[in-house]
């Protein structure tokens, strides 16, 4: 009888043990063939194999929480799971019988890099998944994040920083869930986009209106983003006024995403004490973006002035056509602060009426030594 009760016990033992510690084991070999920086996850390698074998090890995580990878599409894109199209989720507009959309390009979503992910959700729903911090490099975006993209704040209407619907963890990896947006607003603005937009001078200045709120509204909170170029803002959806030939009275709404190189400060921190050095990220031999004198010599520098800075850096180069207001736009950087610079270009645009900037945007070629795409040295 002992005998058996000794083999019994040895057996629940041996089960218990293994339900306890295999999914540790499962995970930790898991953990083991994923990146260990961000950096890596980035840039995983010179082919899209390297890239799709992190997400391939990831699935399963994923799967955890309800959620579905899209598959590999070519080309930085990943196509939509058995081919549906997206589902509309207020953040962006799909499609309007209006437009010349083929709805071939619903089926993909193109990326800059790996980090993130288009996945599917187990109600259907398609978002996108953004890796945020990675062996506790990432912290300050996150936290950022966490004060700006959830809770209360998110729903404020001066705030346009993309909603971060829920957040997992995964060992040291932490990932956030996005609503899937529209287009990068640097595939409306900018010389390269002058043949084939279709956006007037009104619809541009009415997305660098929302942009200038929404950094006026995350420096209120004490977070700067220290990225905030045209690039890293999403639109709802294509304004095109010119293609409709008149003033449209519906405007899309403008995303700030992307807060990888943001800092959080204190929310009772004064404007001027919320300093920092070096570039946001790299080092001056890397870094391709342009930037104010003194940041790139290590100086201490305000953290929100440099998002007010590369913000203005690019409006600079926009011709209205309008003499008072192509001079505000040159000018706009010495208001000094975003909250300030959003005041001095709605009180000029209040006084133009809307049909005057129902015109193609143009640009000046160099604007104070500097070319619209600065390029490395």
């Amino acid at each position: 009888m002992s005998y058996i009760l000794a083999v019994v016990s040895t057996a629940v033992a041996t089960l218990l043990t293994s339900y306890y510690y295999y999914p540790q084991l499962k995970d930790s070999r898991i953990r083991a063939q994923l990146p260990l920086d961000i950096e890596t996850w980035r840039y995983p390698g010179k082919s899209h194999e390297a890239e799709e074998r992190i997400w391939n090890v990831f699935d399963p995580i994923l799967a955890r929480h309800g959620l579905v990878s899209w598959p590999w599409g070519g080309h930085s894109s990943l196509k939509t799971p058995d081919g549906e199209y997206p589902r509309p989720n207020g953040y962006n507009e799909l499609f309007d019988e209006s437009r010349s959309i083929k709805l071939a390009n619903l089926e993909r979503w193109f990326y800059w890099n790996p980090l993130n992910r288009a996945i599917r959700t187990k109600e259907g729903q398609d978002v996108v998944c953004r890796v945020i911090v990675v062996k506790g490099e990432g912290v300050n975006a996150l936290n950022s994040l966490r004060r700006i993209s959830t809770g209360l704040n998110s729903l404020v209407s001066r705030n346009h920083a993309l909603p971060m619907l829920r957040e997992f963890t995964f060992q040291d990896i932490v990932c956030g869930i996005f609503p899937m947006s529209g287009s990068s607003f640097g595939e409306l603005f900018g010389p390269i986009s002058h043949d084939r937009c279709e956006a007037s001078v009104g619809d541009t200045l009415d997305l660098f209106i929302q942009a200038f709120e929404a950094l006026a509204f995350i420096h209120e909170k004490g977070v700067a983003h220290r990225d905030a170029f045209f690039h890293n803002y999403l639109v709802q959806w294509d304004p095109e006024s010119l293609k409709h030939q008149h003033v449209r009275l519906t405007r899309p709404r403008l995303y700030l995403i992307d807060f990888e190189t943001a800092l959080c400060f204190p929310e009772d921190s004064l404007y001027d004490d919320c300093t920092c050095t070096g570039l946001p990220f790299g080092d001056i031999d890397d870094y391709a973006l342009p930037t104010p004198p003194g940041v790139a010599e290590g100086k201490p520098y305000n953290a929100f002035y440099l998002d007010f800075w590369q913000l203005c850096y690019h409006l600079a180069f926009l011709q209205t056509g309008i003499p008072e207001l192509d001079e505000l736009l040159l000018g706009l950087v010495n208001t000094g602060t975003a909250a300030a610079g959003l005041d001095a270009l709605s009180e000029r645009l209040g006084l133009i009426p809307p049909v005057q900037l129902h015109v193609r945007p143009m640009y000046r070629e160099v604007v104070n030594g500097h070319t619209f795409y600065p390029r490395r040295p």
